[in-house]
């Protein structure tokens, strides 16, 4: 599969970097000289340098022989251009935008072309709903958004489960039952994907696999999930925190669908008047505060440290670092902070923030998902490693519909996680069958994305 890539900034280079992780053959289109030379120093793909809304651009750099053009530039009017030249010269190339206006954010739903580009992609709104997925599960730091809504995955200390420490997975199992998987384990900065022989150690964290019903009984209820609380404290009213309210239900004339988190109060703190105007007009129960975010006196003045939720969602990733440090510090039972690339990633997982949310993971997940044959998803993706958690669906063209997993022949180092048959959820052994339209979970490496869609269906 050949992709282009219109775009090396941040986002173009990640997604460039994924995807030949995943031995796809890249085409980036950069602008910028500097920028294009830097990239093509870095990464084994050709780059070519033009503009992106000049067709013989896009011929010189050979779209015409692309699956896919995703034009991920900071302008809205570049990329929806750029792809509507696409569409129009180079029919059978599928187009993805990147686009930051909120009027954009409206057509994801309905999975129509608009103006020559096949999918429109808005950072806001998909990072919107990464961040509801988290509040409706909880907000704890062992729950782990899968997007998946049967499946949950979680992350312990094996030095707090004595039934671990010391144990090979083979006896651990034996031991608890055979109703969930332990399909990684973190131990100290390398990921390892175990064995039956694999022996735990305390200071290991596993992350297990399962129904959440079934978790729960086999190792008690996350104790740290806030299934339901009083106050939700939201830091910036711009467009992220709009569409977060959308997403968690609420609009001018209801806030039922806040009924299953107990119909929490909800403040929005921002320094803007007009930010706040909007949001009051939109949601007229909501309260908004107008109070500068770096006034020393805030924490105390707006009472801070007695939330049960703080969302630090500001335009300013060093803004909402510090502000759910300071939250977390004046004793708000979770934090969150939003942020924009890994500037501070070598510092971020020390820092006593209870979950970070990165936009730009968030945006290049969602493109993955759409230019990835054979219905693959990336549920997850695991830190500072080369693994993910993928989801796929068999299709009619799998050879082996029916057939056991132990017959499938799988390649050494696929791991089956989970599937999904006819609605309910099966932690697989040997002799599971897989059947047309079930979905089932594995744990690949990324450059093995390629003979997961040989094998079921590209």
């Amino acid at each position: 599969m050949k992709i282009a890539i219109l775009g090396a900034g941040l986002l173009g280079s990640l997604i460039a970097r994924e995807l030949i992780a995943e031995n796809r053959d890249v085409i980036i289109i950069e602008k910028n000289p500097s920028t294009a030379k830097s990239i093509a120093d870095n990464l084994d793909c050709i780059v070519h340098e033009g503009d992106g809304e000049n067709i013989d651009t896009l011929i010189a750099a050979g779209v015409a022989e692309a699956e896919w053009f995703i034009a991920c530039t900071g302008s809205d009017e570049t990329n929806i251009v750029s792809c509507g030249l696409v569409t129009e010269t180079f029919q059978h190339v599928k187009t993805i935008a990147r686009a930051r206006n909120p009027y954009f954010a409206s057509f994801k739903k309905t999975g129509k072309r608009i103006l020559g580009v096949d999918r429109i992609i808005n950072p806001e709104a998909e990072t919107a709903e990464a961040i509801a997925r988290l509040i409706f599960r909880g907000m704890s730091p062992e729950i782990i958004d899968v997007k998946e809504a049967g499946i949950q995955l979680r992350r312990i200390l094996c030095q707090k489960e004595i039934r671990f420490v010391g144990k090979s997975l083979a006896e651990v199992r034996s031991e608890i039952g055979p109703d969930f998987i332990i399909p990684a384990v973190l131990r100290g900065e390398e990921l390892l994907v175990p064995t039956g022989s694999f022996v735990f150690e305390e200071d290991d964290a596993a992350y297990l696999l399962g129904e959440p019903s079934t978790l729960d009984r086999l190792f008690g209820p996350c104790k740290d999930a806030l299934r339901k609380f009083n106050s939700l404290v939201i830091f910036g009213g711009e467009t992220l925190t709009s569409l977060l309210l959308h997403e968690l239900g609420i609009d001018a004339s209801r806030m039922n669908a806040l009924s299953l988190l107990g119909n929490p109060r909800i403040k929005v703190i921002d320094g803007d008047r007009l930010l706040l105007k909007a949001i009051s007009a939109t949601f007229p129960r909501i309260d908004v505060i107008n109070h500068q975010l770096d006034d020393e006196h805030l924490m105390e003045e707006e009472n801070i440290g007695n939330a049960d939720i703080v969302l630090s969602l500001t335009s300013n990733q060093s803004n909402n670092i510090l502000g759910a440090l300071l939250a977390k510090k004046k004793g708000a039972r979770r934090t969150l902070a939003l942020v924009t690339n890994d500037l501070y990633s070598p510092i971020l997982y020390s820092l006593d923030i209870d979950i970070l949310v990165n936009e730009k993971t968030v945006m290049s997940g969602s493109i993955l998902d759409q230019v990835r044959k054979a219905k693959i998803r990336r549920l997850y993706s695991f830190p500072r490693s080369e693994y993910e958690l993928i989801e796929i669906q068999i299709s009619t063209s799998f050879e082996h519909r029916g057939a056991e997993i132990q017959d499938l022949h799988l390649p050494k180092g696929f791991l089956i996680t989970f599937v999904i048959h006819e609605g309910k959820t099966y932690v697989p052994t040997g002799t599971t069958r897989i059947f047309e339209n079930d979905l089932i979970g594995l744990i690949i490496k990324k450059r093995q994305i390629g003979k997961i869609e040989a094998m079921f269906g590209a």
